[in-house]
């Protein structure tokens, strides 16, 4: 989504009073807590979408009575829209890995090696430290959730812990990668946005307010664990293993697909390559490894086998993986994905874009963040503001993109008065809205993973501990170091800030 600056604008409208701005975000919010109340963690499966549909009708009903009138509004919902196209794409890979890698026996061959080797008192810690090393290594939080966010899931209900905990243990390591990579598409659009400073001392600053909240998040986890682990129900490893191998052909195999995962992420392939690709070496290793498997999903005793192959690789891309061994247990675990089974969470997306562009080009943001800019006083309460507006930005707008470029394009002109080092800004985008967005519903990134883990965001973003201790540990630094965080005296500002970005990276998803 991107802010639309059109050349052929043939009526002016007046920016909404901040009235008719609260009044607008004040229906939006009130929408969508309504449906939580109703529909509890079913939000995001229809009643959320319709929510942020009506919350755009009003939005653009406000936008008509100040003067907008249709064929500017429409140019702005487009290119808002259009720009998540990738995000869709990427959205639609991941449903199809998560069916195929069931299939080809990875989260099965994940579930019998793991109860044997990790403790339950230890799986948390495991989890999370497991997530923030592959982030780190790949830059990217979806990717890394996607190749092994739904075997750690899938593992956990096998050894007898909190899926919702361990959801959080594996976003909030992929959080880290997300926010501290120095290949990271959100490090590198902050970065750009903010103007002045390079990527190395922009990941330098995160990785100091990172290492506080990973070692309490850590902490945490393993804490829980521990707790957790004591009272869960003993796991016999051997049963679980022979229910297993009943269905499937587990073997070291079964991992290629995630191991290439890595290995075309690691060769900056985009988003949806490093995913789709593996989807179909996937389909092609369980034709080889699981034949029993692949006839019994068939279920057409007719056909020839390189025709089962073909039927139910495309029904497992589509409709995604459902076993139906008569096992509940099993049946349970080994279920989801499917690119149609992300429809929703792309409807979500489209109507969050639409209202972010109304909000957006009307101008209702910059009015309503308008007198909390003009409240700061000092480095303190500036990025406290920062944070808000960001965090804020990632729900109204439902982008991280999006709330990365307008923090930094509302709040340049602040920083540069009271004369802060550029760092101190994209240190502030980097650990607030960014990381919040993963917690937000009908934020791109939490549909994303909602979709991907078959888990409402509600039910994981409790234990996603990362997210809520980085702003406050950045904020407490701010009191002691951004105090002194100041460029020298006679440097002109404006000039180390430079000018403000016409041109900004876009997210490598599709290319």
């Amino acid at each position: 989504m991107t802010t639309v600056e059109s050349a052929t604008k043939t009526e002016t409208g007046r920016t909404p009073s901040m009235l008719a701005s609260l009044l607008v975000f004040g229906v939006m919010i009130g929408l969508i807590v309504l449906s939580v109340i109703l529909f509890g963690t079913q939000v995001a499966e229809g009643p959320l979408q319709v929510s942020m549909t009506l919350a755009t009708l009003v939005a653009l009903l406000v936008a008509y009575i100040y003067g907008y009138r249709g064929a500017v509004i429409n140019e702005a919902i487009g290119k808002s829209v259009s720009g998540t196209l990738g995000t869709i794409v990427v959205l639609l890979a991941i449903g199809a890995i998560i069916g195929t890698l069931y299939l080809c026996g990875t989260v099965a061959a994940f579930i019998y090696y793991g109860v044997a080797l990790v403790s339950p008192r230890f799986y948390y810690i495991a989890v999370f430290i497991i997530a923030s090393v592959l982030s780190l290594l790949l830059g990217s939080s979806l990717t890394t959730v996607g190749a092994v966010g739904v075997a750690f899931v899938g593992l956990s209900s096998a050894m007898g812990v909190s899926p919702a905990i361990t959801a959080g243990a594996a976003i909030s390591g992929a959080i880290l990668g997300d926010k501290t990579a120095k290949i990271s598409d959100t490090v590198v659009l902050t970065v750009a946005s903010v103007g002045g400073v390079t990527i190395e001392d922009h990941t330098r600053m995160v990785m100091r307010t990172a290492i506080p909240a990973v070692i309490i998040s850590a902490a945490i986890f393993l804490v829980l664990g521990l707790i957790g682990g004591s009272t869960a129900a003993p796991v016999d490893a051997t049963q679980v293993q022979n229910a297993l191998t009943q269905v499937f052909n587990v073997s070291l195999l079964a991992f290629v697909p995630v191991v290439l995962i890595f290995v075309l992420s690691a060769f900056r392939f985009s988003g949806f390559l490093c995913l789709m690709i593996p989807a179909i070496v996937a389909i092609i290793l369980a034709a080889f490894t699981q034949p029993d498997l692949i006839n019994h999903l068939a279920g057409d005793p007719s056909l020839s086998y390189p025709a089962s192959v073909l039927k139910v690789g495309i029904d497992t891309l589509a409709e995604g993986f459902h076993l139906n061994s008569g096992n509940q247990t099993l049946d349970k675990i080994f279920g989801g994905g499917g690119t149609t089974g992300m429809l929703t969470t792309i409807w979500l997306i489209i109507v969050a874009a639409s209202f972010g562009a109304v909000a957006d080009y009307t101008g209702m943001l910059r009015r309503v963040v308008a007198p909390v800019i003009r409240w700061t006083k000092g480095p303190a309460s500036l990025l406290l503001a920062t944070e808000l507006t960001s965090a804020g930005l990632n729900a109204v707008a439902a982008d991280p993109y999006v709330s990365i470029v307008l923090t930094a394009r509302m709040f340049r002109d602040k920083y540069i008065s009271d004369r802060l080092k550029p760092v101190a800004l994209s240190t502030g985008i980097a650990d607030s809205g960014s990381i919040l967005s993963y917690i937000i519903p009908w934020n791109v990134h939490g549909a994303l993973l909602a979709a991907t883990l078959g888990m409402s965001t509600m039910i994981y973003a409790p234990f996603t501990f990362l997210a809520y201790l980085s702003p406050v540990v950045t904020l407490v630094i701010a009191f002691v170091y951004f105090r002194k965080n100041t460029l020298p005296q006679g440097t002109d500002a404006k000039a180390v800030y430079g000018e403000e970005a016409t041109s900004l990276p876009e997210p490598a998803q599709t290319a």
